[in-house]
């Protein structure tokens, strides 16, 4: 197998991307975040003498709702309008090569935990907090045929 395509990702699909890498995390958060603000306002109105208690969980459980999305919307904001660097991906028998203007670097297949497609990316996991963005559109179908069939030989694919 050799696949070589280039790209630039835009704010929008690294936007998008890091919400489609992070679905767990964003899951836990806001399901801890909803539980903390209802026992809250519970608290809140159940006791009296507990209302620091009840709004101190009521704030944080916000912050658990909130946070993460605020947290990616500002990186946004700072990026501004401008687009990612371009980059070359070459996906080979030995594994995958980024190149940019400024770096390149190649990871061998058995460093990755866990690839899958996942609302419009080819996610490439390293590690928990760690992994490539491939937007699907960057591949035809005869290159996405030949990857996918390529990671399951090995069984990669997730």
């Amino acid at each position: 197998m050799h696949i070589t395509t280039h790209y630039t990702l835009t704010p929008d699909e690294a936007l998008r991307g890091t919400r489609a890498f992070k679905r767990l995390w964003y899951a836990v958060s806001m399901s801890s975040g909803a539980l903390m603000v209802l026992l809250g306002l519970s608290t809140l109105s159940l006791s009296l003498e507990q209302r620091g208690m009840g709004v101190f969980m009521t704030v944080n459980g916000l912050l658990f709702l909130l946070l993460p999305e605020a947290i990616l919307r500002w990186a946004r904001l700072r990026r501004g309008t401008r687009a990612y660097s371009p980059m070359d991906v070459e996906l080979d028998d030995e594994g995958l090569t980024l190149r940019t203007d400024a770096n390149e670097g190649t990871l061998p297949w058995p460093s990755f935990a866990k690839i899958q497609r996942r609302s419009g990316f080819w996610i490439f996991r390293i590690s928990l907090s760690h992994a490539i963005l491939l937007p699907e559109r960057v591949l035809d179908a005869n290159a996405t045929e030949a990857l996918e069939a390529f990671l399951q030989a090995r069984k990669l694919l997730a």
